[in-house]
């Protein structure tokens, strides 16, 4: 009796120690599958702080270029006032963003779908402020580029108006001196060829000035033979090269010493009608001319022609 007593103690403890190594085990492997769900845990933590804190960095860098170009666009467009709202909104956003900041998977996911969202946005605003900030550079160069223009065109307006005023008023004095007022030549043109022969009123291309003109009505005592003088000035008095040398013309106070291009020596009558054909010596420059025709008795007539 005693010897079974004692065998059913010893299955009893057997059973006990084995039960005690299977909680063990048990407690073991649980506690060891905690851990590694912690340390599983503790990394995906790590890696979402990383993006989070990379997408703030972002946003931040996005909100200081957009702050850059903003005051940029303030110098082309005179406002800022659209900019600022926008940089003070997606400031709200990050300050939010930053203060909502969580220590669980969940709310760090849904803070960075926040600041992606919000990288998106500043991102796409930035872009359309660069568009826009290139587009008003681009219209202002075309703007200062007409601006320059249109001053140039003025300045060479302003020119040819002092130019033309300078010939006027050399144009009225000449017709001061006129040797005899019924002696005078009539109906003046001035005709301006190149080499081909074809009408220009480009300086660099007149090759040829032919002047025409009528002498009518011519009183008797100027009949007869004479000489007449082809001289051409520009605006302010001075002479085209190409006379062959000087002549006095005209008496008392009204001599004048000029250099003609061309000399004719004719027969008048009563009417008659005629022509210098001169070749020119050197390119002219453009600007105002005046073409006048002398007797020995001094100035006939002047008319004034313009090249380009």
């Amino acid at each position: 009796m005693e010897e079974t007593k004692k065998n059913n103690s010893t299955t009893i403890l057997g059973v006990l120690l084995g039960l005690a190594v299977i909680a063990a085990g048990y407690f073991g492997y649980s506690t060891n599958q905690k851990t590694k769900q912690a340390e599983i845990m503790s990394m995906e933590m790590d890696s979402l702080m990383e993006v989070r804190e990379s997408l703030e960095m972002d946003l931040s860098s996005l909100t200081k270029e957009y702050e850059s170009m903003a005051i940029e666009n303030d110098s082309l467009k005179g406002s800022l006032d659209n900019a600022k709202e926008v940089i003070a909104t997606k400031d709200e956003q990050l300050r939010w963003a930053q203060r909502k900041a969580a220590t669980d998977v969940k709310t760090l996911k849904e803070e960075i779908v926040v600041l992606e969202t919000a990288k998106s946005d500043m991102m796409a605003t930035v872009e359309a402020l660069r568009t826009e900030n290139n587009e008003l550079k681009q219209a202002n160069a075309e703007l200062t580029q007409k601006v320059a223009m249109f001053e140039e065109e003025n300045a060479g307006l302003q020119v040819q108006v002092t130019d033309l005023n300078a010939a006027n008023s050399l144009l009225e004095r000449k017709a001061a001196d006129l040797a005899n007022t019924s002696f005078k030549a009539s109906s003046m043109q001035v005709d301006l060829a190149k080499n081909n022969d074809k009408a220009t009123i480009k300086s660099k291309r007149v090759r040829r000035l032919d002047i025409g003109f009528d002498l009518v009505d011519v009183p008797e005592e100027y009949q007869g033979q004479q000489n007449l003088y082809l001289y051409i000035t520009d605006s302010n008095g001075v002479p085209i090269s190409g006379g062959s040398g000087t002549v006095k013309v005209g008496s008392g106070d009204r001599a004048l010493v000029i250099e003609p291009l061309d000399v004719k020596k004719v027969s008048l009558t009563a009417s008659q009608r005629f022509e210098f054909s001169h070749e020119v010596a050197e390119k002219l420059k453009p600007g105002y001319y005046i073409a006048s025709i002398y007797a020995d008795k001094g100035l006939l007539g002047s008319t004034l022609f313009k090249l380009i």
